[in-house]
C-alpha cells in the first residue's frame, strides 16, 4: 500500500531538498576583535586600508570598518562597557589575544533561512534584530536581522545576516592598496570531515583538497553564492594552521582579499609581505591585529 504524504511532509521534504546545495549566502564581513580601535585603525591604515569610524552596539561593543567596493567589509570591534553582556563577552575573548572571531554571511531573508534550516534539522536562534548607535544617539531602529546556530561549533564561526537598511548606501572610499572584495574566509579545523558536515546546509563542500603551503595546510572549499569558506587541516606540524589549533583551537585563521593591483599592494606593504609567491601578498597576524591577510588579484 502506498502512503500519501501530508502537505506538511511535502513542504518539509522540499525544504531539505532545497538545502542540498546550501542556502543562498554571500560572505559579507569578518569580525576582528581588537584591544584598541584607534591603534588597530593605524595598523590597517599602514596596510593601505581606509578605516572608517563606526558606532556602538547596545550590547557593549563598538566598531570601526573597512568598507570594500564590492559590498563586503572588515569589522574591527572592541568592548566599551564591561557591564553589558556583549562588552563582557568580547573582553573575555580578547584575553586570548586579538584576532578574527566570526563572519557574517548575508542572506535575503532571515525568516526564510531560519525556517528552512529548522526544517533541515538544524537548531537555530533568531531572527534577532540588531542596530548600531552613532555619536549622541540613545536609540536607533533595527538595521539588520541575524540568525545564529544553537550548537556552538568552533569550526563553523559564522552567522547569517539580513540587512534592513541598504548597506550599499555606506560610503566606500578607494583603498590605497586597491582592495575591492572579501573573497574567502580561512578556518582552521582539527577534523576535516566533521567540519565539512557542519557546512552541508550553508554551501557546496568540495570533494577534493587543495594544497595551501603558505599556511602549512590542505583545504576543502565551501562554495557560497558569493565568496567561499576554506576549511584548513594542518599538513605541516610547524605551520600556521597547526600553531593556531594548538594555541587556540579551531577557528578563523585569516581572510583572503581581492585587489585590483597586486603590484601596488606588494609595493605598499613592503617588508610586511611574508609570501614567496608572485601571485600572493601575505601579511602575518602580528602586523594585522591577530589575523592572516592574504591579498590576491580579484577574479583569481
Amino acid at each position: 500500500m502506498v502512503k500519501t504524504l501530508t502537505l506538511a511532509a511535502v513542504v518539509s521534504l522540499s525544504c531539505v531538498g532545497a538545502l542540498a546545495e546550501g542556502i543562498d549566502a554571500t560572505l559579507n564581513h569578518v569580525v576582528i576583535a581588537v584591544h584598541d580601535l584607534d591603534a588597530a585603525a593605524k595598523v590597517y591604515s599602514a596596510l593601505g586600508f581606509v578605516v572608517i569610524s563606526g558606532g556602538r552596539h547596545p550590547g557593549g561593543t563598538q566598531n570601526s570598518n573597512v568598507w570594500l567596493s564590492e559590498g563586503a567589509y572588515l569589522e574591527l570591534i572592541t568592548p566599551y562597557d564591561l557591564n553589558l553582556p556583549g562588552g563582557r563577552g568580547m573582553a573575555e575573548r580578547l584575553e586570548k589575544g586579538e584576532g578574527a572571531l566570526s563572519a557574517g554571511l548575508q542572506i535575503a531573508s532571515a525568516e526564510s533561512a531560519a525556517r528552512d534550516l529548522t526544517a533541515a534539522g538544524l537548531k537555530v536562534h533568531g531572527p534577532t534584530a540588531g542596530t548600531i548607535l552613532k555619536d549622541g544617539e540613545t536609540h536607533a531602529p533595527p538595521g539588520w536581522w541575524t540568525v545564529g546556530f544553537e550548537d556552538k561549533v568552533a569550526a563553523r564561526p559564522v552567522f547569517l545576516i539580513q540587512y534592513i537598511l541598504d548597506p550599499s548606501t555606506v560610503p566606500r572610499p578607494a583603498h590605497p592598496n586597491s582592495a575591492s572584495a572579501l573573497t574567502a574566509l580561512l578556518v582552521a579545523v582539527s577534523d576535516m570531515e566533521k567540519a565539512a558536515g557542519a557546512y552541508r546546509n550553508i554551501g557546496q563542500v568540495s570533494d577534493h583538497e587543495i594544497p595551501m603551503p603558505e599556511f602549512g595546510a590542505a583545504a576543502k572549499q565551501v562554495a557560497l553564492k558569493g565568496g567561499s569558506i576554506l576549511l584548513l587541516r594542518a599538513a605541516d606540524p610547524a605551520g600556521p594552521t597547526a600553531r593556531l589549533l594548538k594555541e587556540r583551537g579551531e577557528g578563523i585563521l585569516g581572510v583572503r582579499i581581492g585587489v585590483t593591483d597586486l603590484g601596488q599592494v606588494r609595493t605598499l606593504i613592503g617588508s610586511k609581505n611574508v609570501s614567496m609567491k608572485e601571485r600572493l601578498v601575505l601579511v602575518s597576524p602580528e602586523n594585522a591585529a591577530g589575523v592572516w591577510l592574504q591579498f590576491q588579484s580579484a577574479g583569481q
